[in-house]
């Protein structure tokens, strides 16, 4: 499928937005990917010239696909998706991916987002707002800064709802995500360790670090949903 380049957007320090319109009719659950081939790299890549993004933007917003990522000098790919002209026309494949929100769902839900990894919190979140679901949700979002991504309209989600909270931890002065600081979210947000649903998105290391006290938290795995984010 050929997809548009139509819009680019700064979304904090070294992460942009990129905007696509799909050449023909295209849906997708919240939580889903994308694939985007470039036309060309105009850098080495040995990674080659195409990469997978799960679509930040949610099914509500209309038929663009948004996808979000941070640049990185070391990739060919990411400085030559950052170089591309308005208008310019690549080929895209998707939708794909399990990793999906649950709308029937009676279970209090609970995001744990490594950096990079807010971005299917992001559709989960506008999606739940727009079709006014009611779902809980509650996100702790982890980044080694302060550029947290969305932060400004996540901020004024969870002002304006009574079902969506957020803790941000800046890991440079708060210290990394460790039990009892869990345990404290879950008391203060009054949630019942046994009727959530943890959801836990980011770099391989974070993942596994995050699945390690959920395990010492007692939480079943079928209670657990992950994904991995490489080369980011």
């Amino acid at each position: 499928m050929k997809v548009k380049l139509v819009k680019k957007q700064e979304e904090a320090r070294s992460t942009k937005s990129f905007y696509f319109e799909p050449q023909e009719k295209f849906s997708w659950q919240p939580g889903q990917y994308f694939y985007i081939t470039l036309p060309k790299l105009n850098y080495p890549d040995e990674r080659g010239d195409t990469r997978h993004f799960t679509i930040s933007s949610s099914p509500t917003e209309g038929n663009l696909i948004r996808v979000t990522t941070r640049i990185r000098d070391e990739s060919g790919y990411k400085k030559t998706l950052d170089e591309l002209t308005i208008g310019t026309k690549l080929q895209g494949k998707g939708p794909n991916g399990l990793f999906v929100l649950d709308e029937k769902s009676k279970k209090q839900n609970v995001f744990i987002a490594g950096g990079i990894g807010i971005t299917p919190f992001r559709s989960f979140i506008k999606y739940n707002t727009d079709n006014h679901l009611d779902l809980q949700f509650n996100l702790i979002y982890s980044n080694s800064d302060n550029e947290f991504v969305f932060k400004e309209e996540l901020d004024s989600i969870s002002n304006n709802t009574d079902n969506f909270k957020i803790e941000y931890i800046n890991t440079a002065t708060d210290g990394r995500i460790y039990k009892a600081k869990i345990e404290s979210y879950i008391k203060k947000w009054d949630l019942d360790l046994k009727n959530i649903k943890w959801w836990v998105v980011g770099p391989p290391p974070f993942v596994t670090a995050m699945e390690e006290i959920l395990e010492n938290l007692s939480v079943e795995d079928s209670n657990i949903e992950t994904e991995k984010f490489t080369g980011y």
